[in-house]
Protein backbone atom coordinates (compact mmCIF):
# COMPACT_ATOMS: atom_id res chain seq x y z
CA UNK A 1 0.00 0.00 0.00
CA UNK A 2 1.32 3.52 -1.20
CA UNK A 3 1.64 6.61 1.26
CA UNK A 4 -1.02 7.95 -0.56
CA UNK A 5 -3.28 5.21 -0.16
CA UNK A 6 -2.96 4.34 3.54
CA UNK A 7 -3.52 8.56 3.84
CA UNK A 8 -6.65 8.11 2.19
CA UNK A 9 -7.93 5.57 4.32
CA UNK A 10 -7.17 7.33 7.28
CA UNK A 11 -8.73 10.41 6.78
CA UNK A 12 -12.22 10.56 7.80
CA UNK A 13 -11.73 7.12 10.01
CA UNK A 14 -11.80 7.80 13.54
CA UNK A 15 -8.39 7.79 13.78
CA UNK A 16 -8.28 10.53 11.36
CA UNK A 17 -10.55 12.80 14.40
CA UNK A 18 -8.19 11.38 17.09
CA UNK A 19 -5.05 12.53 15.80
CA UNK A 20 -6.64 15.73 14.62
CA UNK A 21 -7.57 16.24 18.01
CA UNK A 22 -4.22 15.76 19.44
CA UNK A 23 -2.44 17.74 17.26
CA UNK A 24 -4.90 20.67 18.03
CA UNK A 25 -3.91 20.12 21.54
CA UNK A 26 -0.15 20.29 20.92
CA UNK A 27 -0.29 23.51 19.11
CA UNK A 28 -2.81 24.89 21.77
CA UNK A 29 0.00 24.22 24.36
CA UNK A 30 2.11 26.04 21.48
CA UNK A 31 0.01 28.95 21.64
CA UNK A 32 0.05 29.22 25.83
CA UNK A 33 3.90 29.72 25.19
CA UNK A 34 3.27 32.50 22.15
CA UNK A 35 0.79 34.12 24.22
CA UNK A 36 2.92 34.11 27.29
CA UNK A 37 6.22 35.92 25.41
CA UNK A 38 4.85 37.39 21.89
CA UNK A 39 2.89 39.91 24.04
CA UNK A 40 5.60 42.79 24.02
CA UNK A 41 6.60 45.40 21.19
CA UNK A 42 10.24 43.99 21.02
CA UNK A 43 8.71 40.60 20.00
CA UNK A 44 10.35 38.31 17.76
CA UNK A 45 9.54 34.52 16.52
CA UNK A 46 12.99 33.70 18.36
CA UNK A 47 11.68 33.81 21.76
CA UNK A 48 9.17 30.79 21.17
CA UNK A 49 11.72 28.81 21.48
CA UNK A 50 14.32 30.09 23.92
CA UNK A 51 14.74 29.74 27.22
CA UNK A 52 13.21 26.11 28.04
CA UNK A 53 9.22 26.58 29.47
CA UNK A 54 9.53 27.22 33.29
CA UNK A 55 7.56 28.09 36.27
CA UNK A 56 7.03 32.12 36.44
CA UNK A 57 7.07 31.98 39.66
CA UNK A 58 10.29 29.77 41.09
CA UNK A 59 11.87 29.58 37.83
CA UNK A 60 11.56 25.35 37.96
CA UNK A 61 12.18 24.10 34.48
CA UNK A 62 8.86 22.48 33.30
CA UNK A 63 9.45 18.78 32.64
CA UNK A 64 7.92 17.09 28.80
CA UNK A 65 5.63 14.78 31.20
CA UNK A 66 4.11 17.85 32.87
CA UNK A 67 3.74 19.70 29.18
CA UNK A 68 1.36 17.50 28.02
CA UNK A 69 -1.97 19.02 27.12
CA UNK A 70 -4.79 19.03 29.62
CA UNK A 71 -3.95 16.09 31.37
CA UNK A 72 -0.47 17.54 32.86
CA UNK A 73 -2.60 20.38 34.03
CA UNK A 74 -5.60 18.02 35.30
CA UNK A 75 -2.53 15.79 37.25
CA UNK A 76 -0.70 18.67 38.95
CA UNK A 77 -3.86 19.84 40.57
CA UNK A 78 -3.25 23.47 38.39
CA UNK A 79 -0.09 23.95 40.61
CA UNK A 80 3.36 23.75 40.18
CA UNK A 81 4.92 20.48 40.41
CA UNK A 82 7.93 22.65 42.72
CA UNK A 83 7.14 25.42 44.64
CA UNK A 84 2.97 24.56 44.87
CA UNK A 85 1.82 28.21 42.98
CA UNK A 86 -1.29 28.13 40.84
CA UNK A 87 -1.04 27.48 37.19
CA UNK A 88 -3.93 29.53 35.10
CA UNK A 89 -6.83 27.55 34.14
CA UNK A 90 -6.48 28.97 31.11
CA UNK A 91 -3.99 27.27 30.02
CA UNK A 92 -5.73 23.36 29.91
CA UNK A 93 -8.72 25.81 28.27
CA UNK A 94 -6.80 26.98 25.72
CA UNK A 95 -5.38 23.40 24.78
CA UNK A 96 -8.65 22.46 24.67
CA UNK A 97 -10.05 25.05 22.28
CA UNK A 98 -6.89 23.89 19.66
CA UNK A 99 -8.13 20.49 19.90
CA UNK A 100 -12.09 21.45 19.06
CA UNK A 101 -10.69 23.94 16.35
CA UNK A 102 -8.26 21.12 14.54
CA UNK A 103 -12.02 18.70 14.47
CA UNK A 104 -13.79 21.63 13.00
CA UNK A 105 -11.47 22.49 10.25
CA UNK A 106 -10.68 18.84 10.36
CA UNK A 107 -14.55 18.39 9.43
CA UNK A 108 -15.12 21.18 7.00
CA UNK A 109 -11.83 21.55 5.18
CA UNK A 110 -11.25 17.58 5.05
CA UNK A 111 -13.92 15.28 5.45
CA UNK A 112 -16.53 17.95 3.64
CA UNK A 113 -13.64 18.28 0.95
CA UNK A 114 -12.44 15.24 -0.78
CA UNK A 115 -9.62 15.47 -2.64
CA UNK A 116 -6.19 14.57 -4.06
CA UNK A 117 -4.67 13.15 0.24
CA UNK A 118 -1.77 15.01 -0.50
CA UNK A 119 -4.07 18.58 -1.04
CA UNK A 120 -6.61 17.71 1.97
CA UNK A 121 -3.80 16.91 4.16
CA UNK A 122 -2.39 20.30 3.15
CA UNK A 123 -5.33 21.99 3.83
CA UNK A 124 -5.76 20.88 7.20
CA UNK A 125 -2.47 22.29 7.73
CA UNK A 126 -3.11 25.33 6.33
CA UNK A 127 -6.73 26.38 7.79
CA UNK A 128 -5.68 24.78 11.30
CA UNK A 129 -2.45 27.54 11.66
CA UNK A 130 -4.37 30.07 10.45
CA UNK A 131 -7.12 29.46 13.29
CA UNK A 132 -4.58 29.18 15.57
CA UNK A 133 -2.76 32.63 14.77
CA UNK A 134 -5.85 34.16 14.82
CA UNK A 135 -6.70 33.07 18.51
CA UNK A 136 -2.92 33.56 19.49
CA UNK A 137 -3.79 36.90 18.40
CA UNK A 138 -6.63 37.49 20.06
CA UNK A 139 -5.36 36.79 23.30
CA UNK A 140 -2.29 38.66 23.46
CA UNK A 141 -4.55 41.45 22.29
CA UNK A 142 -6.81 40.38 25.19
CA UNK A 143 -4.11 40.80 27.62
CA UNK A 144 -1.57 43.14 26.39
CA UNK A 145 -3.56 46.02 24.13
CA UNK A 146 -1.32 44.81 21.43
CA UNK A 147 -0.99 42.75 18.50
CA UNK A 148 2.20 41.95 18.03
CA UNK A 149 3.87 42.72 14.17
CA UNK A 150 6.09 39.81 15.44
CA UNK A 151 3.11 37.70 14.39
CA UNK A 152 1.25 39.12 11.57
CA UNK A 153 3.58 40.53 9.51
CA UNK A 154 5.29 37.36 8.22
CA UNK A 155 1.95 35.85 8.21
CA UNK A 156 0.25 38.15 5.83
CA UNK A 157 2.46 37.11 3.08
CA UNK A 158 2.72 32.72 4.27
CA UNK A 159 -1.03 32.51 4.07
CA UNK A 160 -1.47 34.25 1.59
CA UNK A 161 0.56 32.32 -0.91
CA UNK A 162 -0.28 29.37 1.14
CA UNK A 163 -4.17 29.23 0.29
CA UNK A 164 -2.95 30.21 -3.13
CA UNK A 165 -2.11 26.04 -3.17
CA UNK A 166 -5.69 25.24 -2.75
CA UNK A 167 -7.30 28.16 -4.98
CA UNK A 168 -10.19 28.77 -2.72
CA UNK A 169 -9.24 32.25 -3.10
CA UNK A 170 -8.10 34.27 -6.74
CA UNK A 171 -5.19 35.56 -6.06
CA UNK A 172 -6.00 38.92 -7.00
CA UNK A 173 -9.07 39.13 -4.78
CA UNK A 174 -6.49 37.63 -1.83
CA UNK A 175 -4.03 40.78 -2.93
CA UNK A 176 -6.86 42.79 -2.89
CA UNK A 177 -8.21 41.86 0.23
CA UNK A 178 -4.60 42.14 1.73
CA UNK A 179 -4.26 45.65 0.78
CA UNK A 180 -7.97 47.05 1.55
CA UNK A 181 -7.71 45.48 4.72
CA UNK A 182 -4.71 47.28 5.92
CA UNK A 183 -5.69 50.69 3.98
CA UNK A 184 -9.49 50.93 5.50
CA UNK A 185 -8.37 50.23 8.92
CA UNK A 186 -5.38 52.41 9.10
CA UNK A 187 -7.16 55.09 7.49
CA UNK A 188 -9.75 54.93 9.88
CA UNK A 189 -7.20 55.36 12.81
CA UNK A 190 -5.31 58.13 11.05
CA UNK A 191 -8.67 59.98 10.21
CA UNK A 192 -9.87 59.46 13.85
CA UNK A 193 -6.23 60.44 15.55
CA UNK A 194 -6.76 63.35 13.16
CA UNK A 195 -10.25 64.53 14.25
CA UNK A 196 -10.09 63.85 17.45
CA UNK A 197 -6.05 63.57 18.92
CA UNK A 198 -6.34 60.22 20.35
CA UNK A 199 -5.83 56.99 19.22
CA UNK A 200 -9.41 54.92 18.14
CA UNK A 201 -7.82 51.89 16.57
CA UNK A 202 -4.26 50.35 17.30
CA UNK A 203 -1.65 50.13 13.77
CA UNK A 204 -2.13 46.30 14.76
CA UNK A 205 -5.93 45.94 13.87
CA UNK A 206 -4.82 47.40 10.69
CA UNK A 207 -2.14 43.92 10.05
CA UNK A 208 -4.69 41.69 11.22
CA UNK A 209 -7.08 42.65 8.76
CA UNK A 210 -4.70 42.47 6.28
CA UNK A 211 -3.52 38.74 7.04
CA UNK A 212 -7.77 37.87 6.77
CA UNK A 213 -8.12 39.71 3.76
CA UNK A 214 -5.07 38.40 2.37
CA UNK A 215 -6.21 35.07 2.92
CA UNK A 216 -9.85 35.04 2.93
CA UNK A 217 -10.36 37.53 -0.02
CA UNK A 218 -11.58 41.09 0.09
CA UNK A 219 -14.99 39.57 0.22
CA UNK A 220 -14.59 38.52 3.91
CA UNK A 221 -13.77 42.31 5.21
CA UNK A 222 -16.98 44.30 5.17
CA UNK A 223 -18.56 40.78 6.83
CA UNK A 224 -15.79 40.70 9.17
CA UNK A 225 -15.61 44.00 10.34
CA UNK A 226 -19.44 44.79 10.61
CA UNK A 227 -19.51 41.41 12.61
CA UNK A 228 -16.94 42.45 14.53
CA UNK A 229 -18.35 45.73 15.17
CA UNK A 230 -21.55 44.57 16.33
CA UNK A 231 -19.98 41.87 18.59
CA UNK A 232 -17.96 44.21 20.22
CA UNK A 233 -20.54 47.00 21.17
CA UNK A 234 -23.21 44.15 21.90
CA UNK A 235 -20.08 42.86 24.43
CA UNK A 236 -18.53 46.09 25.41
CA UNK A 237 -20.71 48.56 26.07
CA UNK A 238 -22.60 46.67 28.53
CA UNK A 239 -19.42 45.76 30.61
CA UNK A 240 -18.57 49.40 30.05
CA UNK A 241 -21.30 50.74 31.87
CA UNK A 242 -21.41 47.91 34.67
CA UNK A 243 -17.90 49.30 35.24
CA UNK A 244 -18.49 53.08 35.32
CA UNK A 245 -21.47 52.63 37.80
CA UNK A 246 -19.12 50.36 40.07
CA UNK A 247 -16.04 53.02 40.13
CA UNK A 248 -18.86 56.11 40.62
CA UNK A 249 -20.37 53.76 43.60
CA UNK A 250 -16.72 53.12 44.95
CA UNK A 251 -15.80 55.79 47.89
CA UNK A 252 -13.30 58.12 47.36
CA UNK A 253 -9.66 57.51 48.65
CA UNK A 254 -9.02 58.90 51.90
CA UNK A 255 -6.58 62.02 51.40
CA UNK A 256 -3.17 61.27 52.43
CA UNK A 257 -1.88 62.20 55.96
CA UNK A 258 0.03 65.57 55.88
CA UNK A 259 2.58 66.38 58.68
CA UNK A 260 1.56 69.75 60.67
CA UNK A 261 3.84 72.29 60.75
CA UNK A 262 5.36 72.97 64.20
CA UNK A 263 3.90 75.49 66.26
CA UNK A 264 6.12 79.01 66.52
CA UNK A 265 7.87 79.51 70.33
CA UNK A 266 5.19 81.86 71.93
CA UNK A 267 8.48 83.35 73.76
CA UNK A 268 10.41 84.36 70.75
CA UNK A 269 7.72 84.54 67.77
CA UNK A 270 4.52 85.56 66.57
CA UNK A 271 2.14 83.45 64.20
CA UNK A 272 2.66 84.72 60.84
CA UNK A 273 -0.28 85.31 59.14
CA UNK A 274 -1.74 83.04 56.55
CA UNK A 275 -0.83 83.53 52.92
CA UNK A 276 -3.11 85.43 50.82
CA UNK A 277 -4.52 83.34 48.37
CA UNK A 278 -6.95 84.47 45.44
CA UNK A 279 -10.04 82.20 44.12
CA UNK A 280 -8.32 80.96 41.64
CA UNK A 281 -6.10 79.19 43.95
CA UNK A 282 -8.82 77.88 46.45
CA UNK A 283 -10.91 76.77 43.33
CA UNK A 284 -7.60 74.84 42.70
CA UNK A 285 -6.93 73.45 46.33
CA UNK A 286 -10.82 71.94 46.37
CA UNK A 287 -10.91 70.68 43.04
CA UNK A 288 -7.94 68.46 43.46
CA UNK A 289 -9.54 66.95 46.98
CA UNK A 290 -12.55 66.14 45.12
CA UNK A 291 -13.01 62.76 43.85
CA UNK A 292 -12.19 61.92 40.16
CA UNK A 293 -15.69 61.42 37.82
CA UNK A 294 -15.24 58.13 36.04
CA UNK A 295 -13.90 58.56 32.66
CA UNK A 296 -16.13 58.40 29.90
CA UNK A 297 -16.80 55.83 27.53
CA UNK A 298 -15.30 56.90 24.62
CA UNK A 299 -11.76 57.45 26.54
CA UNK A 300 -11.95 53.82 28.15
CA UNK A 301 -10.12 51.52 25.52
CA UNK A 302 -11.03 48.61 24.39
CA UNK A 303 -9.34 45.70 22.72
CA UNK A 304 -10.46 44.93 18.79
CA UNK A 305 -8.60 42.26 18.14
CA UNK A 306 -10.65 39.49 19.49
CA UNK A 307 -14.11 40.79 17.82
CA UNK A 308 -12.02 41.06 14.63
CA UNK A 309 -11.36 38.03 15.07
CA UNK A 310 -14.54 36.47 15.83
CA UNK A 311 -15.89 37.74 13.04
CA UNK A 312 -13.32 36.29 10.78
CA UNK A 313 -13.80 33.18 12.40
CA UNK A 314 -17.39 33.16 11.63
CA UNK A 315 -16.72 34.10 7.76
CA UNK A 316 -14.42 31.17 7.73
CA UNK A 317 -16.67 28.35 8.90
CA UNK A 318 -19.97 29.99 8.07
CA UNK A 319 -19.47 32.18 4.65
CA UNK A 320 -21.30 29.98 2.62
CA UNK A 321 -24.70 29.59 4.59
CA UNK A 322 -24.35 33.52 4.96
CA UNK A 323 -24.13 34.64 1.53
CA UNK A 324 -26.95 31.87 0.51
CA UNK A 325 -28.51 34.00 3.50
CA UNK A 326 -28.26 37.04 1.73
CA UNK A 327 -29.08 36.38 -1.89
CA UNK A 328 -31.99 34.76 -0.66
CA UNK A 329 -33.42 38.26 1.45
CA UNK A 330 -32.29 40.58 -1.75
CA UNK A 331 -34.78 37.95 -3.66
CA UNK A 332 -37.28 38.56 -1.37
CA UNK A 333 -39.84 41.02 -3.26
Amino acid sequence: MSEAEAVAQLLGTPAGYVLAAVWGALWGSFGNVAVHRLGREDASLRMLVSPPSSCPKCGARIAPYDNVPVLGWLLLGGRCRSCKAPISVRYPLVEAAGALAALVVYQQFVVERPDLPSLMLCRFLVYFFFVETLAVLALIDLDTMLIPDAITLPAIPFFLLAGQVFRDVPLLDALIGAAVGFGALKGIQLGYAAATGREGLGGGDATLMALVGGFLGWRSLPFTLGLGATIGTIVSVPLLLLQRRRDAASPPAPPAATTAAPAPDAATESPAPPPATDGAESDASAASEAPEAPPSLRHVEVPFGPFLVAGALAYLFFHDAAWAWFVDLGDRP
